[in-house]
């Protein structure tokens, strides 16, 4: 019997994106093309998100850090196990605080909190746009560029590891696999070394690919349900 998580390889009309290095010029131009009120496809086979949910969504924000480096990379964060979803990678971000004057604020608040970056130490570059989840929460994706040698340090109680990804392994399409769910449902999935992201992280590592590559939403879920 087939296992209902079994992964498959992600059809490549998905995935549509250059697996060309970029420059740091190119990522700056690529990435300044976004707009906060730009909502974010759900790339995911599943139910979309109701109406009624995206209405009362917590607003919430992710910095997208990425080291000025030979080989660009960009920064994730492991979950502490003392916090909810522990255990899952991520962006560094979090909910909008009251004293926050906007959401590119708790972007950056919420990076000095979990690693220790301070936001002098960041150059904002875009916003992607808005992602919202199934859990309640308005994501708004914000790219800042940091130089390579950028010190950074864990809160552990917020955040047990700080992994670097080299955009390469990000642009690598066969780093991507689908979880069949069942019931017509599919989930995508991120392996690289010991690291396995899914959910609205990878969600947006998709959405980061596809816009340094300047396409936009290119995801046509509906074309894909006879495959599952």
């Amino acid at each position: 019997m087939r296992n209902p998580d079994q992964a498959d390889a992600v059809p490549t009309q998905q995935l549509s994106w250059s697996e060309r290095a970029l420059t740091r010029v190119e990522i700056v131009q690529a990435l300044s093309k976004g707009h906060v009120d730009d909502e974010l496809v759900n790339p995911h086979f599943e139910p979309a998100v109701p109406s009624d949910v995206k209405g009362r969504a917590g607003r919430s924000a992710i910095a997208i850090v990425i080291l000025d480096d030979e080989e660009p990379a960009i920064v994730l964060t492991k979950r502490s196990a003392k916090i909810r979803f522990g255990g899952q990678f991520c962006f560094p971000g979090g909910r909008e605080a009251p004293e926050d004057q906007g959401l590119q604020q708790t972007a950056l608040r919420e990076t000095f909190e979990e690693i220790n970056v301070l936001p002098s130490a960041l150059t904002y570059i875009g916003c992607l746009g808005t992602y919202f989840t199934h859990a309640g929460y308005l994501i708004e994706a914000n790219a800042f560029m940091a130089d390579a040698d950028v010190s950074y340090r864990a809160d552990p109680d917020e955040v047990a590891e700080i992994v670097v990804v080299p955009l390469s392994a990000l642009q690598n399409k066969t780093n991507y696999h689908l979880l069949k769910r069942g019931g017509g449902r599919a989930n995508f999935n991120f392996r690289w070394s010991h690291l396995q992201v899914g959910g609205p992280t990878v969600s947006l590592m998709i959405h980061l690919m596809h816009s340094l590559s300047g396409v936009s939403n290119p995801h046509d879920r509906n074309s894909w349900r006879d495959k599952f």
